[in-house]
């Protein structure tokens, strides 16, 4: 489960459309609710908020979280590349 501080970390990087994000990398994953069906937006957000437990999208959200960290600090160095030309 998500938790408070957990949550603000997530939300100050990630920011507030994730969703789309995180559903892409669960069909990448090929992650599916019970029922075979992919898992919809307000789960994810409940799940991101902390009101539902659910390993496979915290993994996803996890996933993203890094993904998107990589990015920046991919974007960083290359802007320092730049300063420095």
């Amino acid at each position: 489960m998500i938790h408070e501080e957990q949550y603000k970390k997530l939300k100050k990087v990630l920011g507030y459309h994730y969703t789309d994000r995180v559903l892409k990398i669960l069909k990448e994953n090929k992650v599916t609710n019970r029922k075979g069906k992919p898992y919809g937006t307000s789960m994810i957000r409940n799940v991101f908020n902390g009101l539902n437990e659910n390993k496979k999208i915290e993994n996803a959200i996890l996933e993203l979280f890094a993904q998107t960290i990589e990015k920046s600090e991919r974007q960083e160095a290359l802007k320092n590349e730049l300063l420095e030309l």
